[in-house]
């Protein structure tokens, strides 16, 4: 009888992040050969437990990979693969979100909005909010627009006494321009950000619209207003860890250096539900969408209901937005159609109809041609796997970054 692997898992327990790399690498235990997993519950920032250098173990995911524990592993001479976000280049195999790309979807969700003045709020030397910050900065400058920056320290003797930091962030957020669209590095700094606004009189989502970062659904729902939040894909992270950390163990060899997990989608909630455009036909045509794309509207309907002509309307929407009704109409079918697709198990029929399409055939050339997938390698991609019943599963082919 085989003996089955002894894994040992250094990854956090207390927050929403850890827990749900814990879920990916348990899914991936249950459609292969099974491990003998030691875990032990603690906070992100724990220092390892004194047993990970005595056990003889078979393979480690570590989340609070450091340059000195990266050497211990190497010393151990034990298939390892790294899940930290603190730190660059320590020579091990390393899976984890793309915060670029996370940084990016924020961006892009408040410039959907038509929004002109943004900012950022994160927390100073932490290398994952530093990305998400620039991977923000870069899809608004890309669209001609600058952004302001406000940064302190989250942990270490640097911290501010946090009335003082709230203070600070506060004054800063009264010095921006309004309507203001604000990123939060996390959704920890979310709650700081709409604190700061309901200490200084700020409406949120009128004057300041946010989102976080993180998903962290029991803090999301906590917040007044309801926090919107980028969700990043960490089950995924969980599940393509294990694999790599498999590939590893029966291999020896890494076929791959760093495996980044793009984000999910926004899960819009009331802190981002703004427009912030000042043209009253613009608003009245993206309410109207936002009410009636999902019943299948057309921009005729939009436009009997604002009661301008076409050519009007058209060039009303390219001036405020730098896009037509009929792209936006487009884009509130298609981010239902993600959603369902990842959430619920409905067929490609029935979410076409959900989503106001007459024909599934044509939301699946749509969803092609926006997110280069179809919506099956969508769902596939993101989705929990039924299990491999026909073959062994392989190791997408990754490049080196």
């Amino acid at each position: 009888m085989n003996t089955p692997p002894k894994i040992a898992l250094i990854i956090e327990t207390s927050a929403i992040y850890g827990r749900r790399i814990v879920n990916g690498i348990g899914r991936y235990q249950r459609y292969h050969q099974p491990w003998s997993v030691f875990l032990e519950q603690h906070e992100l920032g724990t220092r390892p437990p004194k047993w990970l250098s005595s056990g003889n173990w078979d393979g480690i995911l570590s989340r609070p990979t450091d340059p000195a524990l990266a050497k211990q592993f190497r010393q151990m001479g034990v298939p390892v693969v790294d899940l930290n976000d603190l730190f660059n280049n320590l020579r091990l195999p390393w899976v984890g979100s793309d915060h670029v790309a996370i940084g990016k979807l924020a961006a892009k969700h408040l410039l959907d909005r038509g929004h002109r003045f943004f900012a950022y709020a994160g927390f100073s030397d932490e290398l994952w909010a530093a990305q998400r910050r620039d991977g923000f900065r870069e899809e608004i400058e890309a669209r001609g627009f600058s952004l302001s920056v406000y940064e302190s320290p989250w942990r270490g003797p640097k911290v501010q006494r946090w009335d003082k930091d709230l203070t600070n962030l506060e004054n800063w957020i009264k010095e921006q321009p309004q309507p203001l669209a604000l990123m939060a590095c996390n959704d920890v700094r979310g709650l700081h950000v709409l604190d700061a606004c309901n200490r200084a009189g700020i409406m949120v989502p009128e004057k300041v619209a946010v989102v976080g970062v993180d998903n962290e659904e029991i803090l999301c729902e906590l917040c007044c207003p309801q926090l919107s939040s980028v969700e990043p894909d960490s089950e995924q992270i969980g599940y393509r860890a294990a694999e790599l950390l498999d590939h590893l163990m029966t291999h020896r060899s890494a076929p791959i250096k760093k495996i980044q997990i793009p984000p999910i989608h926004v899960v819009s909630r009331r802190s981002s539900e703004s427009l912030a455009v000042e043209d009253r036909v613009v608003m009245m045509a993206m309410r109207f969408i936002r009410d009636q794309a999902l019943g299948g509207c057309s921009v005729a309907d939009v436009q009997q209901h604002v009661r301008v002509s076409r050519t009007s309307l058209e060039r009303k929407f390219r001036q405020h937005l730098n896009r037509s009704p009929q792209t936006e109409i487009q884009a509130v079918q298609m981010r239902r159609s993600k959603e369902l697709l990842i959430g619920t198990d409905f067929t490609l029929e029935h979410i076409a109809g959900l989503c106001g399409f007459e024909h599934p055939e044509y939301m699946s050339v749509m969803f092609k041609r926006i997110y280069g997938q179809t919506p099956g390698e969508y769902r596939k991609a993101h989705s929990k796997p039924a299990g491999e019943k026909s073959s062994p599963h392989k190791l997408k082919p990754y490049n080196f970054l």
